[in-house]
Order: C-alpha cells, then structure tokens, then sequence
C-alpha cells in the first residue's frame, strides 16, 4: 500500500476543514510519511514527497501567502517570489488516490458544475466549496494547456474574492522570436507576487540555477530510459508529474532527481519491469484510481519508456534574462500550439526511445488533449508509429469503462507481438 493510501485508509472517514487545518493531522502525516518514506537522503520519493507535505502544510496552517497555480505556471516564480505555491490539480489527482474525490463530484453537481467539465478541476470546485482546500491569497493560471484552468480559476478567485492573474501564452508563437509578449506578462506577474510575499529578483535567479540543476539529472533519467532493457516502469513515473509542475526550483527537486539517477544506475531497484516485450509510448495522463491497466501492461510485458508528460520538456534557463527564460519554458510544453507541433513533438521521442507503439489516454474532460487525439493518431501512424487512441478518465471512476478499457488495450498489445 502506497503512503497517500495508508494516510487515506486513517483519515477518510473524518477528512473535514477543521482537520486539514490542525496542527496535530499535519504533525501525524509528516511523522507517518518519515515511516513509511525511509531517509529522504537516500529515497527520491522521499525527498520529493516530504518536501510536498511540508509545503502543502505550510499553506493549510497559513505560513505564508498562498498562491494556487496551474500546472504550467513556472514554479520557480513562485520560490523566487517567496509565495507558498499550490497546484490544485495536483490536489484533486492527490484526493483521488486517497478515495475521497467522489464527495466532490457530488458538491460540484449540486453547485451546478456539468459533468462534461474536466474532473479535475470538478474536484478542486467542489473541494473548494467544502473548504477543504488552503485559502488562497491569489489565483494564477495560464492559458495553455487547456481552456478549463483560466476559467474555473477566474470563477475560484470570485469566490474567495481574491485576485486572478492570467497567463495569455501566445498560441502559435516561435520559441526563438516571441516570447517577449508572455515574458512582458510574467514579469508583470512576478512584481505582484513579489510584493506579496517578500522575495526578489536574485531569488528567482537562484531558484532557476537549482532547476537548471535539477534538469541535468533528470536528462539523465530521460536517457537512461533509452536504453534496453529500461531501468525504470513509466507507468509509475507518471506519478512524477507532481514533481515536474510544483518542485522546480528546489533543493529538493536537484536532489530527487540526482537520487533517481543514482538508483537506476545501480541497477538495484524494483522500478524495473521484469518482463519487457515491447516499448511503449504514453501520452497524456492515466487514471488515478485503482485500475487494471499496470497489472495488464505488466502481463503483458509491456513497458512506457517515455511519456509525453512527465518529461523535462524545456531546456536550461537564462538566469540573466529570467522572464524571457520562463517564457520559454511554458512555451515549449508539446500541448502548447496546434496539433502538428504536438504530433511532430511525439514522433521525436517515439524514434528516440525506439518504441513499438504508441497509447494516447483520452481523458474524458480534457478538450486540449482528446480533441486532437486522433490527428495526432493519425500522424503518428504516417510515420509508421502504430498508435491507440483509449477513452478513459483519470479521476472519475463512474465515467471509466475498465472492461472497454482492458479489452480495447489486451487487443492492441497482442497486435505488437508479431512486429
């Protein structure tokens, strides 16, 4: 049993805003996290795990201002700002591991949330109207990689009546000419929380120096999965997209990484699939609830070597132009821009890590991703890449098919083994 099911399995019953604001509930994680964890010194998960429950206890407890941000807004901001970042939907994936997101759904229909919205942001919505989420001082989003984080963060910061700085990533922008319009914004951004939490300009160069570092190692990650036999089940490392969206920035993050790299070279770990029959490439999410589709991918001896993205998608930042460095870094995300840019960014990594086919998850709610599934299929198969388009959900357990789920994926393996 995972640490998250362990404190779920204790808590779930009795989860309400008086206890995620007490003292002694975030004294009693930390203490079980630290047990079950082990040294973070000596555990990646560990050192990416406990600084997550330290900084998400600091916004409950109201430690410093807090400001909730979406998965592309650059953490590092936030670390040199001097704010206490929250990403909500790293919350409501959390929420979900835990069992207790249906009771959100549920909120989230009564306030008259459709279910064809994103689940994700149905959790924060209706977690939001439960108070269990950390009050926030201000709301940022970006633009990009979906239509549904912009709006239901305008509707949240309403609500807490709070402000919302958006993020407009310029669409069909090139990477080497226009980044001056979103830097310009960022820069804007950052002076406001600069104000509010305290922070400065060599801050932020510092915590860009640390993801600079971090990069270095988790590159190396990257490349090690090349290899074949892969040290290392990507299906877990989906899990890693926490680490990738809130830890940039960190001494932590530097250290996850240099620890990942360190355990997969020593060829001791049980990250490693025993039976590898075929490489896969995975894009977009996976489901956060209990499913079948790892045991099958195992029994199949079917291993992701690379995902779309839990990736370092952006390269090493300029500290002496931070803005414009940031804004490269949303701006280089494969879900930013059309769907070529997209698809051609997905060809890339399948001739890289020399896979056998390709799965794209369509999680129902996202519009960004599912709309161009099948585009991307398409250009995929062009250039020989054998792919599967598979409608699931990641967070909404009522709206996944398992039985369509498995039946469609058993089919597209089997029709890897005569490649």
């Amino acid at each position: 049993m995972g640490m998250v099911e362990f404190l779920a399995d204790r808590f779930r019953s009795s989860i309400s805003p008086e206890m995620v604001r007490s003292r002694a509930f975030w004294a009693t994680v930390s203490a079980v996290a630290r047990m079950h964890l082990g040294r973070p010194g000596r555990n990646p998960d560990a050192a990416a795990m406990l600084k997550a429950i330290d900084s998400t206890r600091d916004a409950y407890l109201g430690r410093g201002p807090v400001v909730w941000a979406n998965l592309l807004v650059p953490s590092e901001m936030l670390y040199g700002a001097g704010v206490i970042g929250f990403y909500p939907e790293v919350a409501a994936a959390v929420l979900t591991i835990g069992g207790v997101s249906e009771r959100f759904f549920h909120r989230a229909s009564a306030d008259g949330f459709s279910a064809d919205l994103c689940s994700f942001h149905r959790v924060v919505l209706g977690a939001a109207a439960e108070e269990i989420l950390p009050r926030p001082d201000v709301v940022v989003s970006t633009s990009s990689p979906c239509d549904s984080a912009p709006m239901s963060f305008a509707h949240l910061a309403g609500f807490y009546g709070v402000e919302h700085l958006a993020l407009e990533v310029p669409i069909n922008a090139r990477l080497e000419k226009d980044t001056g319009i979103l830097a310009a914004q960022i820069a804007d951004v950052f002076e406001r929380l600069m104000m509010l939490g305290g922070g400065n300009d060599s801050a932020l160069r510092s915590a860009i120096e640390r993801s600079n570092e971090a990069g270095k190692y988790a590159r190396e990650v990257e490349e090690l999965c090349r290899q074949d036999p892969c040290p290392m089940d990507g299906w877990a490392g989906l899990g890693q997209l926490a680490v990738i969206a809130t830890l940039p920035g960190t001494r932590e993050c530097v250290d996850f990484y240099q620890l990942l790299v360190d355990e997969l070279k020593g060829g001791h770990t049980d990250r490693t699939p025993a039976k590898q029959d075929h490489r896969l490439l995975w894009m977009h999410l996976k489901p956060y609830f209990p499913t079948q589709i790892s045991q099958l991918l195992e029994d199949k001896g079917a291993v992701i070597v690379c995902e779309e993205y839990n990736r370092w998608f952006w390269p090493d930042m300029d500290t002496d132009r931070p803005f414009d460095a940031l804004a490269v870094k949303i701006m280089s995300h494969p879900s930013v821009g059309p769907a070529t840019r997209r698809a051609e960014a997905m060809i890339r990594l399948a001739r890289e890590y020399q896979v056998d086919g390709a799965v794209h998850f369509s999680h129902r709610g996202c519009r960004q991703s599912g709309g161009c599934a099948r585009q991307v299929r398409d250009e995929l198969a062009a250039a020989g890449i054998r792919t599967l388009v598979l409608e699931g959900e990641c967070l909404d357990e009522r709206e996944h098919n398992e039985g369509q789920v498995r039946t469609r994926l058993e089919a597209f393996l089997e029709s890897l083994d005569g490649l």
